[in-house]
């Protein structure tokens, strides 16, 4: 069965284009529409294994909403063709995790390649993270020592590691005025330059640390799984501010206005220490990573990267040598500075190797991580 294409496209001659050159390699065009709408009724018609959508759609949907709404309906991949690059179309294009995203004028070979992407990413989706247990089940005397505070944010701020060392008094009063918060997929936590108005604590899902090059590039630094407390850091000791922070995953935050986690650690001037000691620590870990990821060979990298993010990501598995991280290649590929196509390859031969096991989607299983340490030595 070949794969079917629905173009979403308001210039005529460019979609007859588009849909010539799909047709010679083999695809089949199930449809042409030239607006929004159109793109959302005909996908939810004919459900197409992949839709080519223009940005610039007219009518009620421009191509970005239309998009959003496709995917939220039946799921299926998008990919951009579009002449807009400013950054505002960017960032708003992103929100709606597209699966590629093609400048016009066109390559051919860029077209299809971005289409087989998209399909392989959609038939190997993440499966749902596995619940990581946090916090402990309500206790006999707790609510009394939490002084009426709601009793999972507070232990929710009592798990956060430079803070757990607060007199009860002051947990609660931070717990008070703590909110948890959802945050979808691609949203904005914090922005580059921003000083943040709030700190917080990951409570579930994933967030990405990324930077921009001069180039526009974005480089993702690191991730945040549950229980990382960066947010804090970064409300109360705001030096690292040219990176943004955003969601990996849909994710569920712990969050605190800034103007009481300074009050609280203004009355306590020892929590700047645990603070300091924190920073040295993440210091060395983000060294011990960029030094693991200077390899020029990108199979080096991807092993470094793997061993760097096993103590954080993995799982227990059913020997000490082995672990399970949770993470999709995609994410793998954004950590070393290379693509995709180039990680699923080297993770591939990794397998082959009796290194990985990639049977389960969104897992990467560590079968020996002596022997993955003996790779990059």
């Amino acid at each position: 069965m070949t794969t079917k294409v629905l173009i979403a496209e308001d210039e005529a001659l460019v979609a007859l284009d588009i849909a010539h050159e799909l047709e010679s390699a083999g695809y089949t065009v199930v449809s042409q529409v030239s607006t929004g709408r159109a793109a959302v009724e005909k996908a939810l018609e004919l459900r197409p294994d992949v839709v080519l959508m223009d940005i610039t759609m007219p009518g009620e949907l421009d191509g970005i909403q239309a998009a959003e709404e496709i995917t939220k309906k039946i799921g299926a991949p998008i990919i951009f063709v579009t002449a807009h690059s400013d950054e505002a179309t960017l960032q708003r294009a992103k929100l709606t995790r597209p699966s590629g995203y093609v400048m016009k004028p066109f390559e051919p070979n860029e077209l299809r390649a971005n289409i087989e992407i998209a399909l392989h990413r959609s038939k190997t989706a993440p499966i749902e993270e596995e619940p990581l247990e946090m916090f402990p089940e309500p206790s006999e005397g707790l609510e009394a020592a939490a002084l009426g505070a709601d009793q999972f944010k507070f232990e929710g701020v009592k798990a956060i590691s430079v803070l757990e060392s607060l007199p009860v008094k002051d947990l609660n009063d931070l717990a008070r005025t703590a909110v948890v918060q959802d945050i979808n997929a691609g949203e904005f936590v914090s922005l580059d330059g921003e000083r943040p108005n709030f700190g917080f604590m990951v409570l579930s899902g994933r967030l990405a640390v990324i930077k921009s090059t001069p180039h526009g590039k974005e480089l993702t630094l690191d991730l945040l799984n549950p229980g990382d407390c960066t947010g804090i850091l970064r409300a109360l000791e705001p030096t690292d501010l040219d990176t943004t922070i955003r969601g990996q995953t849909d994710a569920k935050l712990l969050a605190i206005p800034t103007s009481q986690l300074r009050s609280i650690a203004d009355k306590n001037p020892h929590i700047y220490k645990q603070i300091s000691a924190e920073l040295m620590r993440r210091n060395r870990r983000t060294n011990d990573l960029a030094l693991g990821l200077a390899h020029s060979r990108v199979e080096s990298r991807i092993v470094a990267a793997l061993l760097a993010l096993a103590p954080r990501f993995g799982r227990p598995s059913s020997t000490d040598d082995q672990t399970r991280i949770f993470l999709t290649r995609k994410e793998l590929a954004d950590l070393t500075g290379t693509t995709p196509e180039t990680a699923i390859r080297v993770t591939k031969n990794l397998e082959r190797e009796g290194l990985l096991d990639l049977t389960k989607p969104g897992v990467i299983k560590i079968l020996s991580l002596k022997q993955l340490r003996e790779v990059v030595e």
